[in-house]
């Protein structure tokens, strides 16, 4: 099991894993690569969202099988090079049990590579990040979570259709740090019809009061299909008003650099040392493998 070779050694986002049997030598000049594992569930269905998802959990457990089998199918995909990165992604990843992790884990370490250190991140709704289930987390390899706050005002929430409210916003991010989490991401969403500039100004200063030491911030997109399309298609929603969404990106750069968090991509913020590994090297170009019904290889 993976849970034998976990060591207690100290670092950001707990427990950091050697993901290797004793005596097996990690060779530091190896190239890297990553895995991408896509969970294709969610509770309820985001206004906004045009990714690929389930809201019955029905045949979780067979996916997840076919998911270890395509594992072991594709274990030569990446030939030699050494796994650097893993990535829960969704759908809505914090879905799955500590059980349903360690297997994922197990056969990972069965059939790839994986550097001593590796960053194990774990998207995650704030509904799902009550300290029991943080801790089960914290019992796997998991060593950073990306949790998809979007706002921190309820009547944002509401009219995304997301899950959890604004309490639950800020006491999952309370509860990750105080489990012992340091290295997390969280996601704003700036631009909605629903969010006034003094809002989102309140919601960037609030994730800096909490110390997350990166953010991912994106602007509300009306997406062909989604339930937002049809409502301002119907009139029964505005639609983004660019002026506005250019006003709160402007402050949220500037915010930010004051705040000594670098901007690094696009829509991504983070100080010194907390870079996502995983997201970088897809924009270097790095070799992947993805798993899921709409996992991609590169």
């Amino acid at each position: 099991m993976v849970s034998d070779w976990i060591a207690p050694v100290s670092g950001r986002g707990g427990l950091i894993p050697p993901f290797r049997k004793p005596g097996q030598l990690v060779l530091s000049n190896l190239k890297m690569a990553g895995i991408y594992l896509h969970i294709p569930f969610c509770k309820q269905a985001c206004h906004y969202c045009n990714f690929h998802f389930s809201t019955s959990l029905k045949y979780k457990e067979e996916m997840v099988v076919a998911m270890l089998k395509e594992l072991e199918l594709q274990k030569d995909y990446l030939g030699e090079e050494t796994i650097e990165t893993i990535y829960f992604g969704g759908g809505t990843p914090s879905l799955l049990s500590e059980q349903d992790l360690e297997m994922f884990f197990d056969k990972i370490v069965s059939q790839f590579s994986i550097s001593q250190n590796p960053e194990i991140t774990l998207e995650a709704n704030p509904d799902d990040l009550t300290k029991e289930k943080i801790k089960a987390f914290k019992n796997t390899p998991i060593n950073r979570f990306s949790i998809g706050v979007q706002s921190f005002f309820e009547e944002d929430l509401k009219f995304m259709n997301r899950a959890h409210n604004a309490k639950e916003a800020e006491s999952c991010i309370k509860n990750v740090q105080e489990v012992g989490f340091e290295n997390l991401t969280i996601d704003l969403i700036y631009g909605s019809p629903t969010t006034p500039d003094i809002h989102w100004e309140k919601n960037v200063e609030k994730a800096v009061a909490f110390n997350v030491p990166h953010i991912s911030c994106y602007c509300l997109t009306v997406e062909s299909n989604t339930a937002l399309d049809y409502f301002v298609k119907k009139g029964k929603a505005r639609p983004v008003d660019e002026e506005q969404a250019e006003r709160q990106f402007n402050f949220l750069i500037n915010k930010l650099e004051s705040e000594k968090y670098e901007h690094y991509e696009i829509s991504n913020f983070a100080k010194k040392g907390f870079y996502s590994k995983h997201n970088s090297n897809y924009w270097r170009g790095e070799k992947y493998l993805g798993i899921s019904t709409i996992g991609t290889f590169f």
